[in-house]
């Protein structure tokens, strides 16, 4: 691994002359942001944080003995070998604040400290490019605060950073990877996006750059698909809680990065082949797309495997109500398979307190269905999961915590039935087998637990009559045995019995005598 170190002012990275090496060599060339680096995303709070991280190191200096600088920390750069250009691999953020803040004095001073240092960035991202109008702008106005000494204090000469240059981009990934920068902190997806856009080659790649960026937030896929190809009985890992950020980032980075092979763009699927006794055959393909356990390469293969989860989980998986299939008081306007799957997901499993533990592994179980089977029965799927996934809400003593969860897909592998399954009710037999019992704690007439809100949420929305004066034991006891009779019952033939029942809880709501 050929790495260069070099120790300098910030003054020094910004003109064109050379920096010395610790071995002795000359670091030379012109910086440069490559295409396919996330966008330039800091704003004011990192801008504040940053100068007065500054003024409290001038007030240290101030009462030292001793001249030294202020420690920006690493750059590491790529020397390109088709230009000579360094590449930012690391240290975008930083530098270019630096820069808007050079930029703004230098106005304010009527010189323009930027010639000087002979600095010439580009930005081809219309978010870095709004974001660096965006920071000026703050930036104008804050030379007119009473703070506008912070910017005026501002010294280049006085900023010190350690470079760390490679002649192999690899080699710069490996260190941008280990990174821990501040301000805005890399999530997996920002690390992953470098790694798949250098498998592209050159003339793609701002193609696929835009695309990335189009996705937009790719956090919430991201957390569904590790967990998909985490928990799985044959190759079972822990999922990182979200408490640790850094287990979660690295978890993504070697799951949908490193691990990731080299080939071509490949989608593994599932067809259903029928033979006719004239000896002919129809072949039929549930749903044309990827696999969520499927092998994966670097580059295109990845980028549209992640946009394709994106584009399911935001059609199926989101609060908000798709198509008009719902009506604004809640009944149900188009009596298809699809509308009644988005009235029970927008309806009752968004509106479910304490469950957010749970619901990740509902809306991974759903995401695997659905490009498994598209929405081929995908309204009672919903609910049979939902019995599954959603039974230690009430089989639990106490509340469902992170932990539990891991430790129920481990005992109950729900993922594992759906991708084992050749048909969707093939599934359901799977789902149909397991069974639970409510714990009654909590649950006593004087409680007003989360739990027992639940169990009375869930059988207003199916119709399900509850006394509520219930004993605890006899509450627990009706709930799990309506559950089961009324889920387990679901099939096409029931349908129409669901379709009454929900429009009589519609009907009631709407009178007046039933509170969501």
């Amino acid at each position: 691994m050929a790495v260069e170190v070099a120790s300098c002012t910030l003054a020094q990275l910004y003109s064109k002359k050379s920096i010395v090496s610790a071995n002795g060599t000359e670091i030379h060339g012109k910086l440069a942001i490559p295409e396919y680096q996330r966008p330039y995303r800091w704003g004011e709070v990192q801008i504040k944080k940053l100068l007065s991280d500054y003024q409290l190191f001038l007030s240290d200096l101030a009462q030292s003995d001793t001249a030294y600088g202020y420690y920006l920390g690493s750059v590491i750069l790529h020397q390109s070998e088709e230009n000579g250009q360094l590449n930012i691999i690391d240290g975008q953020q930083r530098l270019t604040t630096l820069a808007l803040i050079a930029y703004v004095k230098s106005l304010a001073n009527q010189q323009n400290e930027l010639d000087v240092f002979e600095l010439n960035l580009s930005y081809d991202s219309p978010e870095s490019q709004q974001q660096i109008i965006k920071n000026l702008a703050w930036l104008q106005q804050f030379l007119k605060s009473s703070n506008a000494s912070q910017i005026a204090t501002f010294d280049a000469n006085k900023i010190n950073l350690t470079l760390v240059v490679t002649r192999s981009e690899d080699d710069a990934y490996r260190f941008f990877e280990t990174q821990n920068t501040g301000g805005v902190r890399l999530s997996g997806p920002d690390i992953i996006k470098a790694h798949h856009l250098r498998a592209i080659s050159r003339q793609n790649q701002n193609e696929f750059a835009a695309k990335w960026e189009a996705l937009g937030d790719l956090n919430p896929v991201v957390a569904l698909l590790v967990k998909g190809r985490y928990w799985q009985k044959l190759y079972n890992r822990s999922v990182p809680s979200h408490r640790q950020p850094h287990l979660v980032r690295s978890a993504v980075v070697n799951e949908l990065g490193e691990s990731t092979g080299k080939g071509d763009d490949v989608a593994f699927s599932r067809f259903e082949r029928v033979y006719l006794t004239d000896g002919g055959q129809i072949d039929k393909q549930a749903q044309q797309g990827y696999e969520l356990r499927q092998p994966l390469n670097s580059g295109i293969n990845t980028i549209h495997y992640l946009s394709y989860f994106e584009q399911l989980r935001s059609k199926y998986l989101t609060s908000v109500i798709k198509n008009n299939q719902v009506t604004a008081n809640n009944t149900v306007q188009v009596w298809s398979p699809l509308a009644r799957f988005f009235h029970f997901y927008q309806n009752l499993i968004c509106q479910l307190d304490g469950c957010s533990y749970v619901k990740g592994l509902y809306d991974t179980a759903l995401l695997i269905y659905i490009s498994q089977f598209g929405e081929q029965q995908l309204d009672i799927a919903a609910k049979k999961l939902f019995r599954v996934i959603y039974s230690p809400r009430v089989s639990n003593q106490k509340a469902v915590r992170e932990k539990s969860i891991s430790a129920f897909v481990r005992d109950n592998p729900v993922l594992d039935w759906i991708t084992a399954s050749y048909t969707p009710n093939m599934c359901f037999d799977y789902l149909d087998r397991f069974s639970f019992k409510t714990d009654p704690a909590n649950l006593a007439v004087d409680k007003n637990s989360v739990k027992k809100r639940f169990i009375f949420k869930v059988c207003e929305y199916f119709g399900i009559k509850v006394i509520t004066s219930l004993a605890a034991q006899e509450l627990a006891d009706t709930y799990t045995a309506k559950i089961d009779d009324y889920i387990l019952a679901l099939s096409d033939d029931t349908l129409n019995q669901e379709i009454v029942a929900m429009n009589w809880v519609s009907k009631r709501k709407m009178d007046g005598v039933l509170h969501g």
